[in-house]
């Protein structure tokens, strides 16, 4: 199965940042790209990456399930998104 998420778009730049937490869950957080970060936004985070994508409730919620069951691998996220407007399909 597949998501159509929306990318960010230049005259407003939204990213998702997604962090992978040592108890073995994953977190994210959309924000602003101004906003983002030099250092880790989750105090138990093992790693932490900005994709340019600015996805609903219902879209970050199931990417999240996704990567909880395996089916998204959290390396792959850098491959979505684009700061330049469109569409990312993403498998969930």
């Amino acid at each position: 199965m597949t998501i159509t998420v929306r990318n960010t778009r230049p005259e407003a730049p939204q990213v998702t940042l997604f962090g992978r937490l040592n108890d073995g869950t994953y977190s994210a957080a959309v924000m602003e790209e101004t906003g983002v970060p030099y250092s880790p936004y989750w105090d138990n985070m093992l790693e932490q990456v900005m994709v340019y994508i600015d996805p609903d409730e219902d879209q970050l919620a199931s990417m999240l399930a996704a990567l909880k069951d395996g089916r998204l691998e959290f390396a792959d996220l850098q491959n979505y998104g684009s700061s330049s407007g469109g569409t990312s399909t993403i498998p969930i």
